[in-house]
């Protein structure tokens, strides 16, 4: 199905559509529509921490763990 086709039959389903297949729709096309903005899904506090985390880890301050590191401090088989 072409664009146009696609376009003209969403228009049919909306024009004709209840409150729940509206709010459905509308939904999925901002989701889709929105960019990757975390200003709305993290709070300011939440994105300095996340500044604070990537700061230390490059200058150093901080460590990571590869997967069977981190996998033998969780399950307690090696202590850090």
């Amino acid at each position: 199905m072409e664009s146009a086709a696609i376009r003209q039959k969403l228009h049919q389903y909306v024009d004709r559509g209840d409150e729940k297949l509206l709010k459905l729709m509308y939904a999925v096309a901002k989701e889709y529509t929105d960019e990757d903005d975390f200003e709305y899904i993290f709070s300011e506090k939440e994105i300095q921490l996340f500044e604070d985390r990537r700061s230390r880890r490059l200058s150093g301050e901080s460590k990571t763990y590869s997967w069977p590191e981190a996998r033998d401090i969780i399950t307690g088989e090696n202590k850090i």
